[in-house]
């Protein structure tokens, strides 16, 4: 760090020359487009239900830039140095980067919900780690990380995205340069050759996730690095001369493409073809800009205001979303159109101010004789800095966890009888079990509590075609109950767990994630080509051959999407058939109603953090909480028991978010285990009738 004072000093002598393309106002102008697609699809989303496609024009961009300096240098210089180009890539992209990342994790830690503390710290340092998209891609396809609130760090993915690709293309361009091609015309042909190999592999890759409905399809960088190729492959490509006619029709056709894209296409399959949109359409604008434009095109996209966000894009584009995710939290009680203005105001100030005060002072006042090295550390340095600066989220909040976490174990040494559900009837509830006014879980360790096997070894993922079978409890028991479905019926693992230890009987679990059991099909898994109607079968085919099997318990999921076409069963008709095939085998099913549904987005966790004294607050009404249940419609159609689990939760007004001592949700829809082993004496209640009548 000592190095950093002089790195900023004015030298006396002439700057050296920059590899640069020549400056296209028409790129300015479609920074400013794509800036402003994603600043108001991220405010307002109904003024632009597809301004996230302004992403996919910076990633045109950025490809032809970077392959345009590349091809510039080596041309002017008949060399191409990798370690000044990464020295240029530091000073344009860390600075304001690394200072967005910083502030956001101390603004987070001031205003956000504490829940939220742990989550800022991982996503800041895989901000700063340009790792953010796989974070991103790994938690897009993790069930249990689904329905977690938004970080104010999830817009790195596509900063994260260019900068794996600004090391590795570079890298690539210096080999072809050095080892294959000797002249100017070579090199630009064997180049060209490769990315547009890897364009088409990517872009092939990307077409094959989305088409499978693999939701990590939209971060995953080998899905999108066939977009900054195609600007790679613009810039590659030998300029023809074209007439203004053709080259006005090319601008404007690329624009409209862009204007219309960003209110037309969906979100479902992007990227994939559909990314094609906006991609081809800023390919057109800088074709038509590099071949000289038009005198009309030239003048619009010249206006002042155009070109000034153009300049600030970058850093507007690192603001915004912070603080769309910070401010409600500020401006409780606004309206949402006055909590937008007051971000969009804000976010072009801190980009004017950061442009003019970080970004132009560190690309144009360090001094060219510095050396790499100096300029590489002060950059470490800079990165080292801000990497302590986000751990602080969580040193914070585990500190406080730890205070909590003591205090629940001493309950849970000597659990009273009223702790959890022995604190709930129809008439009322307790909030806390007998003296104990300790919450368990803590509402921080919520997300983490989870059922036995459930990392995979006893529940699928979305797309398997078939459940794994976990046995629990004696074996050689005279009774085995089997639990089939999705995450909905696996909450309850615990419960039969504790039934399974009392009662000497032995359990048998089929979870698919988001795979209730029935004949219908969810949407999301028509989407994946029907993986779980083709794990039901199997799963149907494996109870019907097991002969131990005394009793079937399923619950599901069903207030979600389902597909609505001829000849495929309604929600209630296709639980119905699944149910009936089991019992016209005469395997008994007993039918759990769905749980209450609980906030979005952790807030009732969040709502129970900050009122620890007295999370009763945090209560749902009834009628808001309970949920759409096509099971209880199915029931009807079919002959098997059905238990109504409102009682479970709710009292005849409410459902508490905590109930002796217990935190009862850990997310938006599952319980937690903890909550779910005080259910045990209820379930076996439920359903021991059943077995008796066998």
């Amino acid at each position: 760090m000592s190095g950093a004072p002089s790195l900023l000093r004015r030298p006396a002598r002439a700057p050296q020359a920059r590899a640069s393309p020549v400056f296209l106002p028409e790129v300015q102008a479609l920074r400013a487009i794509a800036v402003t697609g994603v600043v108001v699809y991220h405010l307002w989303p109904g003024l632009l239900p597809a301004g996230f496609i302004g992403v996919d024009v910076f990633f045109v961009i950025s490809g032809y830039l970077i392959s345009s300096h590349m091809m510039s240098e080596r041309a002017r210089t008949g060399r191409f140095d990798l370690g000044a180009f990464y020295v240029r890539r530091v000073r344009r992209i860390l600075p304001a980067a690394s200072l967005v990342v910083a502030v956001t994790a101390l603004l987070g830690l001031a205003v956000l919900p504490e829940l939220r503390w742990g989550e800022l710290t991982r996503q800041g340092t895989a901000s700063l780690l340009y790792v953010q998209n796989w974070v991103l891609a790994g938690d897009s396809v993790d069930y249990l990380a689904q329905g977690v609130a938004s970080s104010p760090f999830q817009h790195y993915w596509s900063l994260s995205i260019e900068e794996q690709f600004y090391i590795l293309w570079p890298v690539a361009f210096l080999l072809a340069a050095r080892r294959v091609a000797r002249t100017v015309a070579q090199v630009r042909r064997v180049v060209l050759v490769i990315v547009v190999a890897a364009t088409v592999v990517s872009f092939a890759w990307s077409v094959l996730l989305t088409t499978r409905g693999d939701p990590s399809a939209y971060f995953v960088s080998h899905s999108r690095f066939w977009e900054l190729g195609l600007g790679a492959v613009l810039a590659l490509s030998l300029g023809r001369p074209a007439g203004a006619l053709l080259r006005g029709v090319a601008a404007w056709a690329g624009l409209a493409l862009i204007a219309a894209g960003m209110v037309l296409v969906p979100i479902e399959g992007f990227p994939g073809v559909l990314a094609l949109v906006p991609t081809v359409g800023a390919a057109l604008v800088i074709w038509a800009a590099r071949a000289g434009s038009t005198a009309g095109l030239r003048r619009a996209v010249s206006v002042r205001g155009v070109q000034w966000l153009g300049d600030v894009s970058y850093s507007l584009y690192l603001w915004h979303w912070p603080l769309v995710v910070c401010v409600p939290f500020v401006l409780v009680g606004w309206g949402r159109l006055a909590q937008g203005m007051v971000v969009l105001v804000l976010s072009l100030a801190l980009a004017g101010v950061t442009r003019k005060v970080v970004e132009v002072p560190l690309q144009r006042r360090v001094r060219p004789g510095a050396t790499r090295t100096q300029v590489l550390v002060t950059a470490a340095a800079v990165t080292v800095v801000c990497l302590l600066a986000v751990q602080l989220p969580r040193a914070v909040a585990d500190s406080r966890t730890s205070d909590r976490d003591r205090a629940a174990a001493a309950l849970l040494a000597d659990p009273p009888a009223d702790l959890g559900a022995g604190s709930i009837s129809a008439d009322g509830f307790s909030t806390f079990a007998s003296g104990h006014a300790v919450v368990v879980p803590s509402p921080e360790s919520a997300r983490a509590e989870l059922p036995d096997g459930a990392d995979g070894r006893c529940k699928s993922d979305m797309a398997a075609d078939r459940a794994p079978v976990c046995h629990f409890g004696p074996e050689g028991a005279e009774t085995v109950i089997a639990l089939v479905g999705d995450s909905h019926i696996e909450q309850y693992l615990p419960t039969f767990q504790a039934v399974a230890a009392r009662e000497g009987v032995r359990i048998v679990t089929y979870f698919h994630s988001s795979c209730p059991f029935s004949t219908a099909q969810r949407a999301t898994d028509a989407a994946r080509g029907g993986p779980c109607l083709r794990s039901n079968d199997a799963t149907t085919e494996a109870l019907l051959a097991d002969p131990t099997i005394d009793l079937v318990v399923t619950s599901g999921r069903s207030a979600v999407d389902w597909v609505v076409s001829p000849g495929v069963p309604s929600p209630a008709d296709g639980f119905a058939e699944a149910w009936t095939e089991l019992t016209d085998a005469g395997l008994p099913v007993v039918v759990l109603s769905d749980n209450p549904l609980m906030l979005p987005d952790d807030a009732t966790s969040d709502c129970v953090l900050e009122h620890l004294d007295d999370p009763g607050v945090c209560a749902r009404v009834v009628t808001d909480a309970m949920p759409v249940d096509h099971q209880i419609e199915a029931a009807a159609l079919s002959d098997v028991d059905l238990v109504d689990t409102s009682s479970w939760f709710c009292t005849v007004t409410v459902c508490p978010a905590v109930i002796g001592s217990v935190l009862v949700y850990r997310d938006a829809q599952h319980i937690t285990p903890a909550y779910a082993r005080t259910l045990e004496s209820r379930a076996w209640d439920a359903i021991q009738p059943v077995l008796v009548r066998q």
